[in-house]
C-alpha cells in the first residue's frame, strides 16, 4: 500500500503527527495516512456528543448504570477513560510494530486539580492501568514538573501540556533529563506547545487595547515562540521534543516541519490537508525577521516574557494569562461533559423504572 500523506512527511522530515479528540471513523483515516498518536483531553466528550453522539452517550450511560457514587467529577473521570479505550485499542498494533515509539494515546487529567500534586500522580497510576500504550499528560508548571520527573523515573511516558513560553519548556525538559537519570528506561517524552492559542490571544489583545499590528504580523508569534523552544532544544542537546498543539490553521503545520518535531492536529485541519496535501520544507529553525520580532515585543509584554529564555520565573507560570485560558478552555469542556452527566443520569434512571 502506498504510503499515506503524513507517513511521507515523517519519512522525509521526521515530523510526527498526532491527532487529538478525534472520532473512531477519522482517526483511523489518520492512522492510514501515517498519524502515529493521538492526544486526547477534557473536551473530548463535549467533541464526540457532535462527531458521534451515539458512542458518547452510551460510554456515559454505561459508567452511569455502573457506579455508584454521585460524585460527578468522578464520574466524569470515568467516562474520560472509556472514551480513549477505543483509541488505545486503535493505535496498540502501531505501538507493536514500532518497538514503543509511536502508537500512543494521550490522556488528561482533571482540570481543576491541575496544582495538587498528590492527585495529578494518583490519576496517573490509573491512567497507567489503562493500556501499555497510554501517555500522560501533566501541566507544564512547577507541580507538573514535579509529577513529570516521577513519572518518567516509574519509566511512564508522559506529555508536558499547556506551554506556552521557553522558560516553561526548559522547566518541563530538565524535569524529564532528571527523571531518566533515575531510571533505567527511557520512556517517551514530548512537551506540548500551542500556538494558535497564542495567536488568539494576541489579536484579542491587540483588539482591546486598540493596538495596530498587522493580523500576517500577529499569526507569527506562536510559531516564533515554538522555534524559539526548539532553539533551545538543540542548543541545549534536551532529550524531550516539542509537539505543536492545537493546530488550526495549515500554517500551524506547515511552518513547524523538521527533525524531532511532532504536530497535534484537530480533525478539520487533518480534512483540510488531506485535501490539499501541501509541499512542505524544513520551517522549523527559519528565523523570522527582527523587526517582526521587535514589534511583537514592543506590542505585547506576554511575548517577550515567552520569548526570552529567562523571561519568566516559575512562580509567574499559574498566573500567565494563555495558560489560565487555556486551562478555562478544559474546565469549560469538563462542565459540558458534567452537565450532561446530570442530564443522562435522569433518563437512565427513569429507563430502570420503566423496566
Amino acid at each position: 500500500m502506498e504510503n499515506g500523506y503524513f507517513q511521507k512527511i515523517r519519512e522525509q522530515y521526521g515530523t510526527e503527527v498526532w491527532t487529538n479528540n478525534t472520532s473512531g471513523s477519522e482517526m483511523k483515516t489518520a492512522l492510514k495516512e501515517g498519524a502515529v498518536g493521538g492526544t486526547t483531553n477534557q473536551c473530548i466528550i463535549e467533541v464526540l456528543l457532535k462527531s458521534d453522539t451515539e458512542f458518547a452517550h452510551a460510554i456515559i450511560d454505561k459508567v452511569l448504570e455502573e457506579v455508584s457514587t454521585d460524585d460527578d467529577e468522578e464520574i466524569a473521570m470515568l467516562i474520560l477513560q472509556r472514551a480513549v479505550l477505543r483509541l488505545i485499542k486503535l493505535f496498540y498494533p502501531l505501538y507493536k510494530e514500532s518497538n514503543g515509539r509511536y502508537g500512543y494515546v494521550a490522556i488528561q487529567g482533571n482540570p481543576r486539580r491541575i496544582n495538587d500534586l498528590e492527585v495529578i500522580l494518583k490519576e496517573a497510576e490509573i491512567f497507567h492501568d489503562l493500556g501499555e500504550n497510554i501517555i500522560i499528560k501533566v501541566p507544564s508548571t512547577i507541580v507538573g514538573a514535579q509529577a513529570m520527573e516521577e513519572l518518567i523515573s516509574r519509566g511512564w511516558a508522559t506529555i508536558g501540556t499547556a506551554c506556552f513560553t521557553v522558560t516553561q519548556y526548559i522547566l518541563m525538559a530538565e524535569a524529564y533529563r532528571r527523571g531518566l537519570q533515575r531510571t533505567n528506561k527511557k520512556p517517551r517524552c514530548l512537551i506540548a506547545m500551542i500556538p494558535s492559542v497564542m495567536d488568539k490571544y494576541f489579536t484579542e489583545y491587540a483588539a482591546k487595547h486598540n493596538i495596530n499590528v498587522p493580523p500576517d504580523v500577529i499569526c507569527q508569534a506562536g510559531i516564533i515562540l515554538q522555534r524559539a523552544a526548539y532553539k533551545v532544544y538543540r542548543e541545549r542537546s534536551y532529550e524531550a521534543i516539542l509537539i505543536s498543539g492545537g493546530g488550526r490553521e495549515i500554517y500551524h503545520w506547515t511552518e513547524l516541519i523538521g527533525p524531532d518535531v511532532a504536530n497535534t492536529i484537530s480533525a478539520g485541519l487533518a480534512e483540510k490537508l488531506l485535501q490539499e496535501r501541501p509541499q512542505v520544507t524544513n520551517t522549523i529553525q527559519k528565523s523570522a525577521p527582527l523587526e517582526v520580532i521587535e514589534e511583537l515585543r514592543q506590542n505585547f509584554p506576554d511575548f517577550g516574557l515567552a520569548y526570552d529564555v529567562s523571561g519568566q520565573s516559575h512562580n509567574e507560570i499559574l498566573s500567565y494569562e494563555p495558560l489560565i485560558r487555556f486551562n478555562n478552555f478544559f474546565n469549560n469542556g469538563f462542565d459540558v461533559l458534567i452537565n450532561e452527566i446530570q442530564s443522562r443520569r435522569v433518563l437512565v434512571k427513569q429507563k430502570h423504572i420503566n423496566k
